[in-house]
């Protein structure tokens, strides 16, 4: 009987949910805030999670949506070859990358011209 009244109370306050967003985009605007912090948030989508009888469903349609990288935006033409090149990550182009180096070299940074290796292993007789 729980598990019932459980269901019914998420299900009524979902559709309360549903109801009140439909009324927010028929007058044609978001809810004010009133506080500054408050405002901010309005303007990120909200991500809501169920949970029925311990187990949560998570929204992974929001949250993918969220982590989407954002479309930049080019006013005039579009990007050259040589802008594209200009604005690449070195470890792209093949050119010097500091910490590329540091883990290349090891210990030896700085010290020697020659990448760290390890010790060549000893070869022990069978006794």
């Amino acid at each position: 009987m729980n598990l019932r009244r459980l269901i019914v109370v998420v299900l009524v306050a979902s559709a309360s949910v549903l109801v009140l967003a439909g009324a927010v985009h028929a007058q044609g605007g978001a809810p004010r805030a009133s506080s500054s912090g408050a405002a901010a948030s309005a303007t990120k989508p909200v991500c809501v999670d169920a949970e029925v009888d311990g187990q949560r469903a998570l929204s992974y349609d929001c949250l993918s949506s969220q982590l989407k990288p954002k479309p930049t935006v080019q006013a005039g033409a579009s990007q050259t070859a040589a802008e594209a090149a200009a604005n690449a990550p070195s470890n792209r182009l093949g050119t010097f990358n500091l910490s590329t180096e540091r883990n290349r070299f090891g210990t030896n940074w700085g010290n020697s011209v020659t990448p760290q290796r390890p010790a060549a292993p000893v070869a022990v007789p069978p006794k």
